[in-house]
């Protein structure tokens, strides 16, 4: 019989947290990749969120960062005599340039594919953004989901993944002050929260699979809206928490602030048989990134 399917969702913050997210750098990337690696348990599917490709804020390094992040990992798992391997999958979001040399920064999402997992068919991307000013398109921030349809040797069916990144609830509408304990009930979050719901009825199947940095409280507005389209809290039902457990289980912290705004989401049909004990405060991960990550372990089959 499989193996249960690790599934891991992490905003790494551009691997550069070690300076507040404004510089990535090589060493700070080395210690992603050596926290991940000495896992005990290797998810076998790993969806990042904030990846570069190439830009001032990447270091002008001429290899993409997915690329050069995949390279450190593979050393480390060599270093404990580890066979697994890792093919990356990187999806542009948006680039910002003052002109035709290289970006100032760029954003994107990635998904690492263990290499006994098969990637079958086309993988898809889709602009979820939310554009509350035609007059300031151009200059919007690019918010997408990234659709990768998976089945391991020995599965029977396929799993829809999809990983995505959520805007933060707009500042004129919540007010800065207010965002941390606002996070799920921006109009523009809703808007995002739609587009995506509609990508995944027409991409996903019975076995879909939502992950990602929603910037979405448990019990807001938009929480509810994905559990109404048919997804529940994976992570939730299988840890059996309410919601004054899940506010206190902090995925990500702001300044003093702790909050639970990444999440697990999937199809009913689907078993999950235990999420590991990672928290923004404890945990093997703790301080790579201002998140932590959900690695949790689906039912074969």
């Amino acid at each position: 019989m499989p193996h249960p399917l690790g599934v891991m969702t992490w905003n790494v913050r551009y691997f550069g947290h070690g300076l507040g997210g404004l510089r990535a750098t090589d060493a700070w990337m080395r210690r992603i990749a050596e926290g991940l690696g000495s896992l005990d348990e290797l998810p076998d599917v790993v969806a990042l969120q904030e990846v570069e490709t190439r830009s001032l804020r990447a270091g002008l390094h001429p290899e993409p960062q997915l690329n050069r992040f995949l390279r450190h990992l593979h050393e480390v798992l060599d270093g404990r005599g580890v066979t697994k391997r890792y093919r990356g999958l990187y999806f542009p979001a948006h680039a910002y340039r003052l002109g035709p040399a290289s970006p100032l920064y760029t954003t994107g999402l990635a998904v690492l594919v263990a290499d006994d997992v098969e990637v079958l068919g086309r993988h898809a991307i889709h602009d979820i953004t939310c554009v509350r000013l035609a007059s300031f398109e151009r200059l919007k921030q690019r918010r997408i989901a990234a659709h990768v349809r998976l089945r391991r040797a020995g599965d029977d069916e396929a799993i829809d993944l999809f990983n995505t990144h959520f805007s933060l609830p707009a500042f004129l509408e919540v007010g800065p002050h207010r965002v941390p304990d606002r996070m799920g009930h921006g109009t523009n979050q809703m808007r995002e929260a739609q587009r995506l719901m509609r990508f995944v009825r027409k991409h996903g199947g019975s076995r879909a699979v939502v992950v990602g940095d929603l910037n979405t409280l448990p019990g807001s507005p938009v929480y509810a809206a994905i559990a109404r389209a048919g997804l529940r809290d994976a992570f939730a039902d299988t840890r059996a928490m309410g919601l004054d457990e899940l506010l206190g289980w902090a995925t990500a912290r702001f300044l003093h602030k702790r909050m639970h705004i990444d999440h697990v989401f999937s199809t009913p049909g689907l078993r999950w048989l235990e999420f590991a004990e990672h928290h923004v405060d404890a945990g093997p991960l703790v301080g790579l990134s201002d998140h932590a990550p959900k690695v949790g372990w689906l039912h074969p089959g």
